[in-house]
Order: structure tokens, then sequence, then C-alpha cells
């Protein structure tokens, strides 16, 4: 039943009208914890003022402990959860380039929005350097594109990292809420005392009671384990997919998909459709589908046309297709520079067209443009009388 909007509880306006809703309470929120003002943000990096540890591991192990709770009870889907990529060198780097701007500035993006609307001067100039660096960053792009897209590991999570169930890790980040929480005020203590000033002020009620409300919805949700889990029967329908409609679902309805290569591993984490999941190192058989909720179209490609689905992917109890070609087919009509038509027919302009256009949107690469006019065809023209 969720997300509320993609299955049809309300319309596009009313969409955006609960989003406007839910950023200006999310602005209030972060300007009453004093996101606002930069000293109380920069101290954080000198363990003077831990707020923004706290508040910040508080909205975690809530959405964690939250999302458990509900996916547990069949509330809400978690493989509808859009996760980015994971490239780790360069996500690595900008982390660390993030985190001295947040120190030189005192703020971030986010909290930079939240001061200058507050009236804070000082945020406008963190906001003129994120515009800088941005534009600074897309000219510079084509000399970074290869670090850009490097260390490349696909979607990755905890949980399929660890082997666990959504559920434990929700249990597991409520706990480190629970020591960061504690050794954050441990930390501004000892610190007061040698540098001989008092330490930040703690309402300890308040906190307390944040504790028992992860700590119950953590249990909670591990009580879920025991649930029985109920998924629709769903009847297996297998179809061929070709290689432009994969590409448009792709872009227009990527949740919808489990996008599996069948290929080596070695071969996929070198390079794949984009939004692929590759076969785990020792599973060359692919029995990880069978743990997929049946909640999205199953996709399989390989180096090679499949004739028959294989066996795990027999056992899915969603739809199942399977590409209509092979990677090296897609590549060809997707992910390589489309060839001009030789012959422009209004049809071979269209697929053109067509071609360039999802080239583009999945490689970034632009090509220029080419004004290209269907050839004239001659037409018949009737001669002499007629009614």
């Amino acid at each position: 039943m969720m997300p509320l909007y993609l299955n049809g509880a309300f319309e596009y306006p009313t969409a955006i009208a609960l989003a406007t809703l839910i950023g200006f309470g999310f602005g209030f929120v972060l300007e009453r914890a004093g996101f606002g003002r930069a000293t109380i943000l920069s101290a954080q990096f000198y363990g003077a003022n831990m707020r923004v540890l706290k508040v910040m591991f508080t909205a975690i192990a809530t959405a964690a402990v939250g999302l458990g709770l509900l996916g547990g009870v069949g509330l809400v889907d978690l493989s509808m959860l859009s996760i980015p990529e994971t490239f780790l060198w360069p996500q690595l780097v900008g982390g660390l380039l993030f985190g001295v701007g947040f120190v030189v500035s005192g703020y971030c993006p986010g909290t930079s929005i939240v001061a200058a609307t507050s009236g804070n001067v000082d945020a406008l100039y963190t906001l003129g350097g994120i515009v800088i660096g941005s534009v600074a960053f897309g000219f510079a792009y084509p000399a970074l594109e290869s670090f850009y897209l490097s260390g490349d590991m696909g979607v990755v999570t905890f949980d399929q990292l660890l082997g666990v169930s959504w559920v434990w890790l929700a249990a597991g980040v409520a706990i480190m809420a629970f020591g960061a929480f504690l050794g954050a005020e441990k930390v501004e203590s000892w610190l007061a005392g040698r540098s001989k000033t008092e330490a930040p002020d703690h309402d300890m009620p308040l906190r307390n009671r944040a504790f028992v409300g992860l700590g119950v919805a953590a249990l909670l949700g591990i009580a879920t384990l025991g649930l029985p889990q109920k998924t629709e029967e769903i009847t297996v329908d297998v179809d061929l997919i070709s290689n432009m409609d994969l590409a448009e679902s792709l872009i227009l309805a990527h949740n919808d998909l489990y996008l599996i290569d069948l290929r080596n591993p070695s071969e996929c984490a070198s390079k794949r459709i984009p939004g692929a999941m590759c076969l785990p190192g020792d599973d060359v058989e692919g029995r990880f589908i069978e743990t997929l909720p049946p909640t999205r179209t199953l996709v399989l490609y390989s180096n090679e046309v499949m004739t028959e689905l294989p066996n795990p992917a027999k056992g899915y109890k969603g739809p199942v297709a399977v590409l209509d070609g092979t990677f090296n087919s897609f590549q060809s009509d997707v992910l390589d520079v489309p060839k001009l038509p030789t012959d422009p027919t209004v049809e071979n302009l269209e697929e053109y067209r067509l071609k360039n256009a999802l080239h583009q949107q999945f490689t970034g690469q632009k090509t220029a443009p080419v004004d290209l006019k269907p050839k004239a065809t001659s037409r018949a023209v009737k001669k002499g009388g007629g009614c």
C-alpha cells in the first residue's frame, strides 16, 4: 500500500502540496534544533556540542526502526526504496571534501538554506560557494568522468552485505544511537572539564523518552519476524522485452524492475546495463533471486539469447521478462553512439532521435545536433479524368 503516491492514493497536485508541507516542517525542525547557526553546527567537529550527531542519529534510527516495523507488518514494501548506486572512491573523496567545506563554512547545503531563511547573512556566502562549486564541477566533469564513475559497486545495502533481515539491522542502528548519545555526552563533559567551561545542558527526560520510543519500536519490529509472511500468488508470466522498451522502462519506471545480470560477476562489475544487479560472487546459479519479494517485474539478461529461464527465476512469484537480445545488443542499441541513418526516412529519423536521446540519458554524453530532413519521396499523380 506504500508509497502512497505511487500506488494512486492521491493525485500529483496533492503530492506537491504534501511535499511542500513536509518541507516546511523539515525546515522548522532544523531551525528549532539550532541547525540555522554556524556556531552550533561547527562545534560538532570540536566535540564541544554534539547536538548535530544527536539530531541526525535520532532521525536515522527513527527511519530505520519505523521502516523495519512497518515493513514487518506488511504496510511498507521495502523493495520499493530507491537507493543510489555506490561508487566507492569518488564518494569517499567527495565525503572528505564535503566535511572540509562543512568545517570551513559552518554549514552544509541544507542547513545553509535554513540559516539563510532565518536571516543569517553568512549562510548566503555558503550558498554562493555551493553554486560556484557546482558550476565548476560541471565544466570539469569531462576530465573527472573516469574517476567519477570508478569503484562502481552497484546498489549495496548493509542488510545485503551482512546477510541479515532489515529488522535486525534497524535494531542494531537503534542500539548504536543509544551508545552514540551517551558517548557524545561523555565527550562534551570531558572537553568542558579540560577547557574549564560548562558543558551543554541535557534534557534527560526527553532523551530517555526517545530511548524508550526507539527501543519499543525496535522490539516490535523484531516481533514481526515471527509473523507469517503473506505474499500474493501471482501467475508467472514470462515475456520478452526489447532493448528499447527496457531502456525506456529504466528511465520512466526503474523502481518497478529487478534487472539481473546473469553474466560472470567480474564481467558484470566491469560493465553492465545501468541499474542492473550482479550475481554475488559465490552464487553463480542466481539463488538470491528466490529471496526477492514478488513486487516488481524481474528482467534477466546475459551474453546469450535465453531460450529458458534459470531455475531460481522459475520460482519467482511475480512477473518475469527476459531481454529479447543480449548485453551486447543492448550496448549497441542504447549505450553506443547511434549511427546516422544512410536513408533518412521519417521512420529512420524517429528511431535515430530516440536512440540518441536514450544514449545521452544513460551515458551523459552529448552528441552534436544533426539537422537531418527526411528524403523526399515521389508520389504518383493521377492524370486525366475520373470522378
